[in-house]
């Protein structure tokens, strides 16, 4: 049930943000509030949750470099050799400070149990990651296709599929077809040759002038 401003009146005058012993009687009503409430109204407290270590809890020195962590041996090691194709080669402690968790740095390299911390250069790394948004602009001006189980991380194993809607599961036999025109350009080009797109946007202001009117 919301609060009536009676009801929050109330509560206000039973809190107080001192909540430090006072010998003045006239307080003590105020006081009587539960240990919980006086930490949330406490305001030299500070609100901070009780942190975790973490397993690998490092500080990069070396900022020319994107770091990773790999699992050394996962595939018999094909995730480890696949990072070294692409550039990647170990880190070393004097890349990184060890702030705590299950780091350990020896014979150059940095590991976590099955984890070995790696590196690119940012130059590779960056080129990977423009490559990535090209991509997807592609992508998004196509018509008619989309990239079947794609994944947002730019070192992502996963190989994606290019599809077309015009496909199983969004054509299917004996229903109505998706449209997919063959030059989309043309057809923005014609409306707006046509006088098309400037009617359209006349009856949009004059539908939002109405529901301005009517709000």
């Amino acid at each position: 049930m919301a609060l009536t401003t009676n009801d929050a009146a109330k509560i206000e005058q039973n809190v107080v943000t001192d909540i430090k012993p006072t010998s003045d009687p006239s307080l003590e009503r105020a006081r009587r509030i539960s240990p919980d409430a006086a930490i949330l109204f406490d305001k030299s407290i500070v609100a901070r949750p009780l942190m975790v270590p973490e397993v690998c809890s490092i500080h990069i020195k070396n900022t020319e470099y994107q770091y990773r962590w790999v699992n050394r041996g996962s595939q018999s090691g094909r995730y480890y050799m696949q990072r070294r194709a692409q550039g990647f080669t170990n880190a070393t402690l004097a890349d990184i400070d060890v702030l705590g968790g299950d780091v350990v740095g020896t014979n150059g390299e940095v590991t976590a149990g099955d984890l070995i911390l790696m590196k690119i250069r940012r130059d590779i790394y960056d080129g990977a990651m423009k490559y990535n948004m090209q991509k997807a602009a592609q992508l998004t001006a196509a018509r008619g296709m989309y990239m079947e189980g794609a994944s947002g991380d730019v070192m992502s194993d996963s190989v994606a599929k290019r599809v077309s809607v015009a496909n199983e599961p969004y054509a299917r036999s004996g229903l109505a077809q998706p449209f997919i025109p063959d030059n989309p350009d043309a057809l923005v080009q014609d409306s707006i040759s046509a006088g098309r797109a400037e009617v359209t946007r006349k009856q949009q202001a004059e539908m939002r002038a109405s529901h301005q009117a009517k709000g």
